[in-house]
């Protein structure tokens, strides 16, 4: 299991989230804690990397990237953004 963590710029950005997108990032939240490395490589030339990204949503109208550090189990939110 991974700690997800946040910090107040991410804190800002779900606060601007509308009710809806709250619910998807909820459940993808779960999902980085149990399995971070099911998102998407940020750089398609490292494939392998650990800055990750992710959709989520009814329609994938939000994304969030991340980095893992698995020595500590944690993923450390970075950007999230929502074009609903």
């Amino acid at each position: 299991m991974y700690r997800v963590v946040t910090d107040d710029h991410i804190g800002q950005q779900l606060d601007a989230l509308p009710a809806l997108a709250l619910v998807a990032f909820a459940e993808l939240r779960v999902l980085l804690e149990v399995d971070p490395w099911a998102g998407g490589p940020m750089n398609p030339a490292n494939p392998d990397g650990p800055v990750r990204t992710m959709s989520f949503g009814p329609g994938h109208e939000g994304v969030v990237a991340y980095l893992i550090l698995d020595s500590q189990r944690r993923v450390d939110l970075v950007q999230i953004a929502w074009m609903g």
